[in-house]
């Protein structure tokens, strides 16, 4: 294997590049190629002059799911960055894989990228592959292909493709850093920690629904059971009435901020990812601007100008970032107070049933029904509470490192 390139001989057709290079181009806002950097067009294997004023596709490999670009541009047309895994095409016919770093400019869009090497990268070339095959097959819709991409983030246990990137970003990072023989920068650690835990507090959340959602069934079996046990009206009836009506007014509470479009968690989620992925970013555009320090003239581009723009948008990336970590840290507050009001609720759902448990002592169910159900009620409830816990320490934790990082950089 070439070491510079990590491409190894039997990877034919494969363009190598070196994991310390980084692509960069700019287009319009139609896709139109305006600029470029000299590693872009040295793989890509066309001539400046077949290059500008060109459409963006001009490099795209149809191995790439067209969905993968539906997800680019939803993005990017909502001034958000975006980042994707992209299969792209040469002059000659050949293919190079990319990490794409795509952020929104004034009048068009922008382009860093970088060569992938992580694990997560070869689970995605796979997953293409297969994807690819069925847009083909199926005449699929982009829309259709993109909604399959999303459910496999989700899947993967992210809350949003924005996250799913901002974490495989990270893993680039620093597979690069590693092939570079580099220590892991400080941002990119902080970007894997806190990725790390949002996705398990996203992993939480889901639980927590499930379990309550579980929990919903047990009143309707206690009053089954009652009904054996006690005439019609009788205390277990009554008080499976009461841990119904009780339950529900805390699931609607639960649903809205696990459940929903535009649940709690999910602006919690989206905000940090997207400060997470502009964190990440941002390293990568900084690494872009000391390139340009050294970058040969070339006719139809000013590089004055391309520093310039550069420069804007790492300064303005930074500002995004915070402003992000700043709504995150909101949110998770308010996700802190509204878990610790459920939690309260539960100490009700305890009382109604721990008088469920004195009425099942007091009847000697013999069948042993009733009891058993009281018992489901002890495991969800425990469960439960545990869950919630979990939630509050870990959105706990994330909003003290965005916190903390902000100080950090003096904001």
């Amino acid at each position: 294997m070439n070491v510079q390139t990590g491409i190894a001989p039997a990877q034919s057709g494969e363009v190598p590049f070196g994991f310390d290079e980084l692509f960069y181009s700019r287009t319009d806002s139609r896709g139109v190629i305006r600029a470029g950097n000299h590693v872009f067009q040295r793989v890509a294997g066309y001539d400046w002059s077949e290059l500008l004023g060109a459409p963006h596709r001009v490099v795209r490999h149809p191995d790439t799911p067209r969905g993968v670009f539906r997800i680019l541009w939803d993005a990017l047309g909502n001034g958000n960055p975006m980042g994707a895994y992209v299969k792209n095409r040469t002059k000659s016919g050949g293919y190079y894989w990319v990490f794409a770093v795509l952020m929104p400019i004034p009048d068009g869009y922008l382009s860093v990228r970088l060569k992938p090497s992580s694990a997560l990268f070869d689970r995605v070339r796979a997953f293409y592959e297969s994807l690819s095959a069925r847009e083909r097959a199926e005449k699929m819709d982009p829309e259709e292909s993109a909604a399959i991409l999303r459910k496999s983030a989700e899947a993967e246990g992210f809350s949003s493709y924005t996250s799913y990137m901002a974490h495989a970003l990270g893993l680039e990072l620093a597979g690069r850093d590693q092939r570079n023989g580099q220590t892991m920068e400080q941002r990119t650690r902080t970007l894997i920690d806190m990725n790390g835990q949002l996705e398990k507090t996203t992993q939480e959340q889901r639980k927590l629904l499930r379990s309550f959602e579980a929990l919903q069934s047990i009143p309707n079996n206690m009053r089954i059971v009652a009904s054996r046990l006690e005439p019609s009206g009788g205390p277990v009836s009554a008080i499976s009435e009461n841990y119904k009506a009780s339950s529900m007014v805390i699931s609607e509470r639960l649903r809205g901020f696990v459940a929903g479009r535009d649940n709690l968690c999910s602006r919690v989620s989206r905000e940090a990812a997207k400060a997470l992925f502009l964190m990440g970013a941002n390293r990568v555009l900084n690494e872009m601007n000391r390139n340009f320090v050294v970058a040969d003239p070339v006719e139809g581009i000013d590089w004055e100008q391309e520093r310039a723009l550069l420069l804007d948008l790492e300064k303005s990336s930074v500002a995004q970032m915070h402003e992000s970590m700043r709504r995150a840290v909101e949110h998770s507050e308010t996700l802190n107070r509204s878990s610790a009001e459920i939690r309260r609720q539960m100490l009700g759902l305890d009382t109604i049933r721990v008088l469920g448990r004195v009425e099942c002592g007091r009847m000697r169910d013999s069948s042993g029904g009733l009891s058993a159900t009281i018992d489901q009620l002890d495991t969800f409830h425990a469960d439960i509470k545990n869950r919630l816990e979990t939630i509050m320490r870990l959105s706990e934790a994330i909003s003290a490192a965005m916190n903390g990082y902000m100080r950090s950089e003096g904001f």
